[in-house]
């Protein structure tokens, strides 16, 4: 069962349950208000019944036959008759109407004052009635031929209703649940064009702000994640094979070179050395790779203890004095902070000393004077870490490409490296939800700036 034949089912089931209980309720109350209106014009006939019969000179009964006329207009097969109080019928109408006297009957209805009573399709009123000690007991019968009539028309006219109006809905129901369904089944149309190698196909979204909209919207934005992991990982692995290949090459090359010719010792020990390199470029690569998988698969955690950023950046700058030679690093504040709770972050410590170490190399690998400047901006919301170089800067092309894994500007071309440094400090920086951004503000500097929220 399909999506819009369940939904016309249950809109037409949910309609026809309405109506049905919607007729059936004006049935009810009309035929309760005709039975209502008939036993008070039965209970008035027996009224005046009485009293035409106890308040006449004589107890004369010449008057009846034209009362009794007057009532037959009014109700069709009646049969009234009179008991006294010593249960014995002292009228009856019409004359031939043989009344079997129920004492048990008569007592109810002395008890109620008026008793309603139904004997087959005849409904009667019995009134006890004690004017000027006259104690009596009128009781009347008839059948509501009129009221019976509009019943069972009001009937025939509900039935008729309640059919065109579920004939109606499920007209009207189908319709439009074709029209609501049509752009589903259209974006189900465009979904299925997207593939593996097709991604750049995008639904159309309408500028209605309805439903639909909002799931074309979030489609697309989905395959734009997924257009990008996808040429994310096709990059990853073109670069990652071509720079293994770099390393493996040279090393078979050399390799091949040496075993056709007879090598002197220092020869032999030139292309070991050789081979040595190149083996440690290769060790360098795989690691920063498996880093780079590795940090794809952490994932922030509140357990995570808080860390004071300017101690890291203290002993990071200490540990990269010991590896790079002739470096110059210098550490600051814009302002000195109000609280040194401003300094702290909910961080992994080893992480962020590895973002950190990135950072303060890459800075000192492509400047011009090998200083390095670190700003530190904090205050309760934000804190800001700025590490600054003097040397060429990016373009505007090369910026937009700078955090790709593999990514080489053109001021690193002469550089070792192999582009994955930036990469891994801007996974590190999305783990901790902070952001590293880029800019060159003066004509010869750049300018990395991390930024980290301020987390309870």
């Amino acid at each position: 069962m399909n999506l819009k034949f369940k939904f016309a089912l249950l809109f037409s089931l949910l309609v026809f349950v309405i109506l049905t209980a919607s007729v059936s309720l004006i049935y009810i109350l009309f035929a309760d208000n005709r039975h209502n209106d008939f036993s008070k014009r039965l209970w008035a006939k027996d009224v005046q019944q009485y009293q035409a019969y106890y308040h006449t000179n004589s107890f004369d009964s010449a008057l009846f036959p034209d009362t009794d006329r007057i009532a037959a207009r009014q109700f069709f097969a009646l049969h009234t008759v009179i008991v006294d109080s010593s249960m014995r019928v002292i009228y009856a109408n019409p004359e031939t109407l043989h009344y079997t006297i129920d004492t048990n009957f008569l007592r109810s209805i002395r008890s109620h004052g008026v008793f309603n009573f139904s004997e087959d399709k005849r409904e009667g009123v019995g009134v006890f009635i004690n004017e000027d000690h006259h104690p009596a007991y009128v009781i009347s019968s008839a059948l509501d031929k009129y009221g019976l009539l509009r019943l069972g028309r009001l009937r025939i006219y509900a039935a008729l209703v309640l059919l065109g109006s579920i004939i109606i809905t499920v007209i009207f129901v189908t319709l439009f649940v074709g029209q609501l369904t049509r752009p589903l089944l259209k974006l189900g149309e465009q979904m299925q064009r997207v593939t593996e190698s097709n991604l750049r196909e995008r639904v159309d979204v309408k500028n209605d702000y309805s439903e639909l909209s909002g799931i074309a919207s979030n489609f697309n934005d989905m395959l734009d994640r997924l257009q990008k992991g996808f040429e994310f990982q096709k990059s990853f692995v073109h670069h990652a094979s071509h720079e293994l290949r770099t390393p493996l090459a040279s090393m078979l090359s050399q390799t091949e070179a040496a075993l056709r010719r007879e090598l002197t010792a220092e020869e032999a020990r030139g292309v070991l050395q050789s081979l040595k390199e190149d083996q440690q470029e290769l060790i360098e690569l795989t690691n920063s790779l498996l880093l780079l998988s590795q940090y794809e698969q952490v994932s922030y955690s509140l357990d995570w203890p808080k860390v004071r950023l300017d101690e890291i950046l203290y002993d990071t700058i200490e540990m990269v004095k010991r590896m790079f030679q002739g470096i110059t690093i210098s550490l600051e504040f814009t302002h000195v902070p109000e609280n040194e709770l401003y300094l702290s972050i909910r961080g992994n410590d080893a992480l962020l000393r590895s973002a950190f170490r990135n950072l303060i190399r890459n800075a000192f690998q492509y400047s011009d004077n090998k200083n390095v400047q670190l700003i530190i901006e904090a205050d309760h919301d934000v804190i800001k870490l700025h590490f600054l170089n003097r040397g060429k800067v990016l373009s505007r092309p090369e910026q937009e490409r700078l955090f790709i894994p593999f990514f080489r500007g053109e001021n690193a071309m002469k550089k070792r490296g192999f582009g994955l440094g930036l990469s891994i400090v801007r996974r590190i920086v999305l783990l901790h939800k902070g952001q590293v951004t880029y800019s060159n503000n003066t004509g010869n500097e750049n300018c990395f700036t991390v930024s980290f929220h301020k987390t309870a």
